[in-house]
């Protein structure tokens, strides 16, 4: 078989995204080109297909509209260019806001914000899953672009008093959650030079868990892992059935994300009354140990009819639903990563069998964990 010639024109060059890429290449006799599109693009170049990166960078655009008209495959892997009509493998950008929502809704936040410093579709995407998957008021959306001129846009003095006086003015506790980890560290810097505590007032996400940035904050980040080599070696599958002479799919092909990377700077329950975050603490800490809201409130040292008013005043659920719920959290966390037996996360999260998990699990969520664990590998 003739060895393929495949262009990639794909930056930032994120190591994940590149091994993705080379692991399907070394098996299927791939021969990569490799251009940084922001610094020349291969005129002339005849292959077979290219696996690219689309932003705002118009002539790149236009590269890829030529090879096109010369039927070379293409597939992006990004959507920040939803005007240009082709293929491509993403991250589910949507599903990587709802994470985020949920997180901290099993923390009990009920205010929300949005923060990035520029706009376009993917921010709108993960916006939008956010939002969507918030209960009441949508968050509180802060775009440093909307609220500066071309001439102030990198001033940095102004971009912290902007966003510190958002941020002093917003409902506390507040869950923010921003479009990338830079982001993220953008918004704890200005939390610490307003004297906003991070995570008791304000707890801060990003998206893309890059560990270099996110491990080497005053608070460590939480973030919202992007499975990059996933989406890349999907691509890539993409690109080899469209060079063999397959029909492109309809719609882009989202790659969901791999779940929350939690670490200090959302490590906090927000719950005014200190029974009910002890209480809160006590479930987390114990979810092997079979225990319902009698054993929980005798644990705390407090009448059980006293407990189950705080959990409705303030939670407005049972103690039993709290329980209940942190166990499926865990639960997903534990599909989510590794390949525990199905059995021992049902020991670990207080279910006397993997029966007895998979049925709660499909009530709640409607599929068993064992599908769960399958729809995110793919």
């Amino acid at each position: 078989m003739r060895q393929r010639s495949v262009l990639l024109l794909v930056s930032p060059a994120y190591p994940p995204r590149l091994e993705g890429i080379a692991r399907f290449a070394r098996t299927h006799g791939w021969h990569l080109m490799i251009e940084d599109r922001l610094a020349r693009l291969p005129r002339g170049w005849t292959g077979d297909g290219a696996l690219v990166t689309l932003r705002a960078n118009e002539e790149t655009v236009e590269y890829v509209r030529k090879l096109r008209r010369r039927h070379i495959p293409v597939v992006d892997l990004t959507f920040q260019r939803p005007d240009v009509r082709i293929p491509r493998v993403t991250g589910d950008h949507a599903a990587a806001g709802r994470a985020a929502a949920e997180h901290f809704l099993g923390r009990h936040f009920r205010n929300a914000a949005w923060y990035s410093t520029i706009w376009t579709h993917v921010h709108a995407l993960r916006y939008g899953g956010f939002a969507s998957a918030w209960p009441g008021e949508p968050p509180i959306k802060w775009v440093l672009a909307e609220k500066t001129t071309p001439e102030t846009f990198d001033d940095w003095r102004l971009f912290t008093r902007l966003l510190g006086q958002a941020l002093r003015q917003a409902p506390k506790p507040l869950a923010v959650l921003t479009y990338d980890d830079a982001d993220a560290a953008r918004v704890l810097s200005a939390c610490l030079a307003a004297n906003i505590s991070v995570p008791e007032e304000v707890a801060v996400m990003g998206i893309g868990d890059d560990t270099v940035v996110c491990e080497n904050q005053a608070v460590p980040l939480s973030s919202v892992g992007h499975d990059l080599e996933r989406a890349a070696y999907e691509g890539a599958a993409l690109l080899e059935r469209l060079m063999d002479g397959e029909p492109p799919p309809d719609e882009p092909v989202l790659v969901p994300p791999r779940g929350v990377v939690a670490r200090q700077s959302t490590d906090v329950m927000a719950v005014s009354d200190a029974t009910v975050r002890r209480a809160l603490l006590h479930i987390k800490e114990h979810l092997a140990d079979t225990f319902g809201a009698a054993q929980l409130a005798d644990a705390l040292g407090v009448p059980r009819v006293r407990l189950d008013r705080l959990f409705a005043a303030h939670l407005g659920h049972s103690v039993g639903d709290e329980i209940l719920r942190e166990r499926l959290a865990r639960a997903k966390l534990l599909l989510s990563n590794g390949d525990e037996p199905i059995a021992a996360i049902a020991r670990a999260i207080g279910f006397c069998n993997s029966g007895y998990l998979a049925a709660v699990f499909r009530r709640a969520f409607g599929c068993t964990p064992r599908a769960f664990r399958q729809r995110l590998r793919g």
